[in-house]
């Protein structure tokens, strides 16, 4: 099984089991819930291992620019979700 495949098949386990439980049973998910969610986890995954490689390779010129670029990117989102003033 390829590795976006496992992806999308932890995200879904993920989203049955916690449509399943006692906190979310009143809870009527449609698809574009479902799918919205699996996007969610997916992207959080993916996270994850970015922040895992940018620690574990500290150092590396290429991963330290990848950082730096994802810092610039994501600077004016961040500056848009928490304002300075």
């Amino acid at each position: 099984m390829t590795n976006s495949l496992s992806l999308i098949n932890i995200s879904k386990v993920l989203a049955d089991k916690s449509a399943n439980t006692n906190l979310t049973s009143n809870l009527k998910l449609d698809g574009e819930v479902v799918k919205s969610l699996n996007y969610e986890i997916m992207f959080g995954l993916v996270i994850g291992e970015v922040e895992k490689l940018i620690i574990l390779n500290k150092g590396n010129k290429t991963i330290d620019q990848f950082h730096k670029d994802i810092l610039l990117k994501l600077k004016y989102a961040v500056s848009r979700l928490i304002p300075t003033e």
